[in-house]
């Protein structure tokens, strides 16, 4: 008998010797509560605000000011919507301040890495328990638009915030039919080389602005 066969031989030994335990059922006592619905908005804020994200709250009626005033201050000059509702008022009440303009799929790559400053979506949900954006992609809402440009700004309206993923996928909120993509967005694109060092923008949007639009 060779070395292999003696260590199989005790390992089949070992397994007759000893009945396989139990497996325990799960308990829900295992999980973490969902958050309340008064701590949503706090704890999205935080969220997002932690993972190096800007939050600003605005109302209805004023959120394209508010967004044209820190467009302003950072010096973007050329943005793309999706052809959205929301997309689309803001095409038209930016038009005379800058290159503003709702694209569908057809956008080109050069335009979208070389051109294109800052993208515009609207999300179809906020997580609360993990800061996290929803935004349902397809033609009327290009994923490249959250993926690629420098800037990407999402417009979230507060009546659309869940507790969390699992929560929103059982009060219905998944999409019907299924989109190709759906994206879940938590911060700007990061990376971390082999000392731990976080850099910001390697691979997508270096920052990400959140419209909370808290009276929607």
């Amino acid at each position: 008998m060779n070395s292999r066969e003696r260590i199989l031989g005790r390992l089949r030994a070992s397994l007759n010797e000893q009945p396989a335990a139990a497996v325990a059922p799960l308990s829900v006592a295992t999980h973490w509560p969902d958050p309340a619905p008064a701590e949503w908005l706090a704890l999205f804020k935080q969220n997002l605000s932690d993972n190096h994200a800007e939050v600003i709250e605005c109302r209805q009626q004023d959120w394209i000011a508010v967004l044209a005033q820190r467009l302003a201050e950072k010096n973007i000059r050329v943005l793309r919507s999706g052809r959205t509702d929301a997309g689309e008022a803001l095409v038209a009440a930016l038009g005379a301040q800058l290159d503003c303009d709702c694209v569908t799929e057809t956008l080109s790559k050069d335009d979208l890495f070389t051109q294109i400053d800052a993208g515009f979506s609207v999300a179809l949900a906020g997580l609360a328990e993990t800061g996290t954006l929803v935004v349902n992609t397809g033609p009327q809402e290009p994923r490249t638009l959250s993926l690629v440009p420098p800037l990407n700004i999402v417009l979230l309206p507060a009546s659309a915030m869940q507790a969390g993923f699992s929560a929103w996928v059982t009060q219905g909120g998944l999409p019907q039919p299924l989109p190709t993509n759906l994206l879940l967005i938590s911060g700007p694109s990061k990376t971390a080389d082999i000392q731990q060092t976080l850099a910001y923008g390697a691979h997508g949007p270096k920052e990400l602005i959140v419209l909370l639009m808290t009276d929607a």
